[in-house]
């Protein structure tokens, strides 16, 4: 019956696969910081991974596609469909990033456990160093972002970077997907670190997300240029400013919730 199951749970990991490419293969992943963003309301963290992937221009080194992926179509900018898959892209120049860029949540129990066990067994074969998943989510009302981790000290260059200890939350804004790559970082006693930046509705942010950059670029020493994000964020102002003048207002005021405490908040 244990054999059974064994052989049940290698064919689940089996369903998983990580499509390396000859750049991938290539690669020496050994010491690069992993950067992922978790579905989230106002997107920060997508559109923080996408501006980074426009701006350094990373090598794309693969693809993950697995079963266990909602089965829903994504349409490209090309107006074509497509299923679900993980892209995976490598930065080696002044500091080493591999990026993780998806676009869907991954809530299914089973699946996310195990598309996350096969990752992360992927990522420390390769020698990763640290997993920061980039979220965003609406705690005080105001224009901050908050970091969690295994311990304060783990968190010190983001804090000396702007971040601020996150608070305890009620449910952090991740998906199970994150929520165990987080789990498999810090059980390991790896480095794992969700960054949140503050957000004030449902509406893409990227406001918030060059929060997150401001953070990460000043934490891991890189350089970003966010004239491109900043020409957005302009755009998405006067876009807010034309509805809520035709139908009134939109965005919530900014006021602090006081239903939450202001603790810190670690992951472990």
């Amino acid at each position: 019956m244990a054999h059974q199951v064994n052989r049940w749970k290698f064919k689940q990991l089996e369903d998983v696969k990580i499509i390396l490419n000859e750049e991938g293969k290539k690669a020496d992943l050994t010491g690069s910081t992993l950067l992922e963003s978790s579905p989230s309301p106002g997107a920060a963290g997508l559109i923080a991974l996408t501006h980074l992937i426009d701006f350094l221009q990373p090598t794309k080194i693969g693809e993950v596609k697995s079963p266990h992926f909602p089965q829903i179509s994504i349409v490209n900018d090309s107006g074509l469909a497509n299923q679900p898959k993980i892209e995976l892209y490598f930065y080696d120049k002044d500091v080493k990033l591999l990026l993780m860029l998806r676009n869907f949540p991954i809530e299914s129990s089973e699946g996310s456990y195990i598309i996350a066990k096969k990752l992360y067994e992927f990522f420390k074969s390769k020698g990763v160093k640290a997993y920061y998943l980039l979220a965003s989510s609406r705690i005080y009302g105001e224009s901050n972002v908050y970091v969690a981790s295994t311990s304060i000290n783990n968190a010190k260059s983001l804090i000396e970077a702007g971040a601020k200890l996150s608070p305890n939350l009620d449910a952090l804004p991740l998906d199970r997907f994150g929520a165990y790559m987080l789990s498999f970082f810090a059980r390991n006693y790896d480095l794992a670190f969700i960054l949140i930046s503050e957000v004030y509705s449902y509406l893409p942010d990227p406001a918030a997300a060059k929060r997150l950059l401001e953070v990460l670029s000043k934490a891991l020493r890189f350089k970003i240029d966010m004239e491109k994000l900043d020409r957005e964020i302009e755009k998405q102002k006067r876009l807010i400013e034309e509805f809520q003048r035709g139908f009134g207002q939109i965005l919530p005021e900014r006021e602090e919730q006081p239903s939450r405490e202001r603790e810190p908040y670690y992951i472990g």
